[in-house]
């Protein structure tokens, strides 16, 4: 066989899992409209992306190698390494769960939420392929500062992109329960 051969069978199956990654539902469900507002209304995982990046730094640990403590430091590293792995789960289930919200808002409102399903579907799939390369790179000790915000980012977006759909939405609700008690108050007082 070729390595030629080989590479783009690998490609294929790498392709083939993240595309059913992405698509697997979410676990998440919600079902009455204050749920999707409470939870939009959550902190976001993202904003402790300083301090993951920062307890990343090799810089952060080296006092440790040269006060003579390396097994200290090598734990500590791990340690920090696991922390970040656990940091990935969150902002990614973070991610699903707008996702899903942004499903719900566009069942409730489809010409205010412009996030359209191939756009959700695409988003996932890069959000996820990031996930599994940062993970990667998190076990062989490499430096994964860039992906980090790149996720971050994206994970801010949708939320900045459903906040100004949820206000939208408020407002015209707000706009539309407000018509018929003005005009009840004309009727009354005719």
């Amino acid at each position: 066989m070729s390595l030629s051969f080989l590479f783009f069978g690998f490609l294929a199956l790498l392709v083939i899992a993240l595309l059913l990654l992405a698509s697997r539902s979410s676990n998440r469900q919600f079902t009455p409209p204050t749920d999707v507002f409470e939870a939009l209304s959550q902190s976001r995982h993202c904003s402790r992306l300083t301090q993951i990046v920062l307890a990343l730094r090799p810089e952060d640990t080296e006092y440790l190698r040269e006060s003579g403590q390396v097994a200290l430091m090598q734990a500590l590293r791990r340690q920090r390494r696991r922390i970040a792995l656990n940091y990935l789960d969150q902002l990614q289930e973070e991610f699903e769960m707008l996702l899903e919200i942004s499903r719900v808002l566009a069942v409730m409102s489809p010409e205010v939420v412009g996030l359209e399903e191939m756009e959700r579907w695409k988003l996932s799939v890069a959000f996820a392929a990031t996930c599994a390369f940062l993970r990667w790179k998190l076990r062989l000790r490499l430096q994964p500062f860039s992906g980090f915000t790149l996720l971050s980012n994206m994970a801010t977006d949708i939320a900045r992109q459903l906040d100004a759909a949820t206000t939208h939405i408020a407002e015209a609700t707000v706009r539309g329960s407000e018509r018929p008690v003005l005009g009840q108050k004309n009727f009354d007082g005719l």
